[in-house]
């Protein structure tokens, strides 16, 4: 009987894989998004970010264990994916070819005046402390799994997200009171 091939302590390949997925899918989606990509575009390169991962993961300079090292591993992945497609839309813009979206175009829901609010404020807030709140919030992601994928520490997480949280209530607050303020005149 043939054994599957190992890749950490007791695990198998594909339960590897499956972990680093589980794990780092969604923190993953919410980095590649605060690139500037939709949250389409954005799942899409995850999942190429996890096939080439597996590809070339004999490359990875730390045990399959190591979640710190694989969620910047898993980074470095994204990003240069995330490059190498900014590139190939550069040059098929060049060339004159024409880039079609898949999906028909649709009209956005309606807003209501929270989530109009909501919307402003976020787009003040920092690079940062969008990207932080996206993976965490939108994603669902523990400040731990968010710390391994951006190289940094759980304190510094939890300390972004609180001021990111911070800084949103602020500018939704200014952003209510502006409105109001124009409304009563």
């Amino acid at each position: 009987m043939h054994n599957p091939p190992m890749l950490g302590t007791n695990c198998t390949v594909d339960a590897q894989l499956a972990r680093w997925v589980d794990t780092f899918r969604g923190p993953l989606v919410g980095l590649i998004a605060s690139w500037g990509l939709t949250f389409g575009e954005a799942d899409e390169l995850a999942q190429d970010t996890f096939a080439e991962a597996w590809l070339s993961r004999q490359h990875l300079r730390a045990t399959p264990d190591d979640l710190a090292a694989v969620g910047a591993w898993l980074r470095g992945i994204a990003r240069n994916l995330v490059r190498a497609a900014r590139r190939a839309k550069r040059r098929a813009r060049a060339d004159g070819d024409a880039v079609v979206d898949a999906l028909p175009a649709s009209d956005p829901p309606p807003e209501d005046d929270r989530m109009a609010l909501l919307t402003q404020a976020f787009a003040r807030l920092s690079r940062r402390h969008q990207t932080i709140l996206r993976m965490h919030y939108l994603e669902a992601t523990t400040a731990r799994t968010v710390a391994a994928l951006l190289g940094t520490s759980l304190r510094a997480v939890e300390s972004q997200l609180y001021h990111a949280r911070r800084g949103l209530r602020k500018h939704i607050d200014h952003l209510a009171r502006t409105q109001e303020r124009g409304v009563m005149q």
